[in-house]
């Protein structure tokens, strides 16, 4: 059902919308008015469920220590639902960034504080702070090939040391999609051929999820990346 109602929102865009930011922005406020994604509990999607990031916060969190990694730049930090648990037990430096001005206003209000704040931006174009890693979760899949290389040359300007980001270890080819669109993308593969990844995170995904149980958060050096 959510996809009959995805297709109709990109169909609409494209035709409303002439500037590459301006589109991004209308599709993501979209899904988010609508709830497409379909979850009852985050309108990030069922991949942002508390019980989802409980799933891997122990191996996310022993990852921050091992890297020594001591402030985080979440782009994009959706509603914020599973990673303010995580944060619950390493309280570092946050930005959380996001296209979707009214999710961005709802985080400002309920979850800012001395070392947590959010910011409304096209993580693709929009000059985006530094930090020690960028978290990239669900978010480059989203991207039409073209979007997601923009947004890791975007990563790479801000001068933050290392990318965190999904990827599907066992996808030999990456399609392309309308941006708004989803399919799972292999960061090793082309047109992006990562080097290995320097560590990896398992999500565990469930099969309700589909054929996915090879989604990984992998580690690399933003200097050691194509883009």
């Amino acid at each position: 059902m959510h996809q009959t109602l995805l297709s109709r929102i990109l169909a609409r865009v494209r035709m409303r919308f002439r500037t590459p930011s301006a589109a991004q922005q209308a599709t993501f406020a979209e899904i988010f008015r609508t709830n497409t994604w379909g979850s009852a509990e985050s309108v990030s999607g069922p991949g942002s469920t508390v019980a989802r990031g409980l799933d891997f916060q122990q191996e996310f969190i022993s990852l921050l220590d091992a890297w020594n990694v001591r402030s985080l730049l979440d782009a994009p930090c959706g509603d914020f639902n599973w990673m303010r648990h995580l944060l619950a037990h390493r309280d570092l430096p946050y930005t959380g960034v996001d296209i979707v001005a009214e999710l961005i206003a709802a985080n400002s209000r309920v979850y800012t504080t001395p070392s947590r704040r959010f910011i409304c931006a096209d993580m693709t174009r929009d000059d985006l702070p530094k930090a020690d890693m960028i978290l990239c979760r669900d978010a480059l899949v989203h991207l039409s090939l073209a979007d997601a290389r923009a947004a890791i040359r975007n990563f790479q300007r801000s001068g933050s040391q290392y990318l965190l980001a999904t990827t599907f270890i066992n996808h030999s080819r990456n399609t392309d999609v309308v941006t708004g669109g989803w399919r799972p993308l292999n960061l090793q593969a082309p047109p992006f051929s990562f080097p290995a990844p320097l560590a990896l995170v398992d999500e565990r995904a469930s099969d309700s999820e589909g054929n996915y149980r090879d989604k990984r958060l992998g580690l690399w050096k933003l200097t050691a990346v194509n883009s």
